[in-house]
């Protein structure tokens, strides 16, 4: 139902529905009611104006629209308007009504905790506390209060060289992870201080003999010191842990290596990255395992899959053997497409799109 045209000529009357409506965001346990009186409704005392033609629109607001029920006061003087002290009982069905007429849509109350809290601290952002509003980044227990002020306490932390994680942890109630993955928050909250905060190293464990001629890196810590007790010839062993490895800063200088006994930590520096030196990957026969095979290469692109681990693992998995990605919770894991490795594209990623089954390295040997 549309609002009556007169509607607009009467602010006062406008100013009153919006108080009614005011009353329905607030907390309560009875219904919103409004007492017609001088203080609360001074347009129907000014008695230099037609106050009987604007109690006449009060009726109609009620009688035409149902927008609330009119209680009189039954024991006023002579003298007395006969709608002073009356009651407006608003309807508990009005409020669509009344939100379409005023143009005021529902806000969702956590959305207005957000806004308000913004509001608080919004000249502390370079983007007024677009990006919080956008993104309303929470913990379990803490208001949205608590999280714009714990924000905006973070330039106070920016200059003191602080990692990305010590940053998080003292900023967010002791969770170092809350601000992984939000560096485009920061830098729309923050803009070039962001950027400065300074890249977390990357800590990497290698055994490295001297004079090594090929790099392998190997996915899980069991089968990395099972090889570092039996090592390839020649070879050097990197411990990826996962993903760790995968990342792009894997050959920046934020890169660190902790070394196991009887390396050459000097020549290893000098020449793990040296496209001369063959360069092999060797983790789970799944998903995961090939995609960190093809991140990696992001890296090293003359990285190719270690067929002498692989090749053990596909045997086994084209005789039938192997674990459904439900029976190890692996459901997640998505098919990479291709890695760039031959061998992996052509051999290993076709047979585990058959088979439909997954091995893990652990089970096999390397001897």
């Amino acid at each position: 139902m549309t609002a009556p045209r007169w509607l607009d000529d009467e602010p006062w009357l406008r100013q009153l529905l919006h108080a009614l409506l005011d009353g329905l965001e607030k907390p309560r346990t009875r219904a919103v009611t409004r007492r017609i009186k001088r203080a609360t409704t001074p347009a129907l005392f000014a008695f230099g104006e037609d106050t009987e033609y604007r109690w006449q629109l009060i009726e109609r607001l009620a009688d035409d629209h149902g927008l609330f029920e009119i209680r009189y006061d039954r024991r006023l003087a002579p003298h007395q308007e006969r709608y002073d002290n009356a009651q407006l009982r608003l309807s508990a069905d009005a409020e669509p009504l009344l939100r379409e007429w005023l143009e005021r849509p529902r806000i969702n109350p956590v959305d207005a905790e957000w806004h308000a809290a913004v509001g608080n601290h919004g000249g502390i952002f370079q983007d007024g506390g677009a990006a919080l509003l956008d993104t309303k980044p929470g913990l379990p227990d803490r208001s949205p209060e608590e999280m714009v002020a714990a924000f905006a306490n973070l330039p106070t932390l920016l200059g003191q060289d602080l990692t990305l994680r010590e940053l998080s942890a003292r900023a967010f109630h002791g969770d170092s992870k809350f601000l992984d993955h939000r560096a485009d928050l920061l830098a729309r909250l923050f803009g070039d201080r962001a950027s400065a905060i300074p890249a977390r190293p990357l800590l990497l464990t290698a055994w490295a003999p001297a004079g090594f001629q090929q790099l392998l890196i190997v996915e899980n810590q069991d089968s990395f010191l099972r090889l570092v007790e039996h090592p390839p010839a020649d070879t050097a062993l990197l411990y990826s842990g996962g993903f760790r490895a995968s990342a792009a800063r894997l050959n920046s200088e934020h890169t660190r290596f902790a070394y196991l006994p009887g390396s050459d930590a000097g020549y290893f520096q000098r020449h793990w990255l040296d496209p001369n030196h063959a360069a092999s990957f060797w983790g789970d026969l799944d998903y995961a395992g090939l995609s960190i095979l093809a991140a990696l290469r992001q890296s090293l692109p003359h990285l190719r899959a270690w067929q002498p681990g692989y090749q053990p693992m596909l045997r086994a998995l084209l005789d039938g053997n192997g674990h459904t990605p439900e029976q190890a919770r692996k459901q997640g894991q998505t098919d990479p497409g291709e890695t760039g490795c031959d061998y992996a594209d052509q051999q290993l990623l076709p047979a585990l799109r058959e088979a439909g089954r997954f091995l893990d390295q652990e089970g096999f040997a390397t001897r």
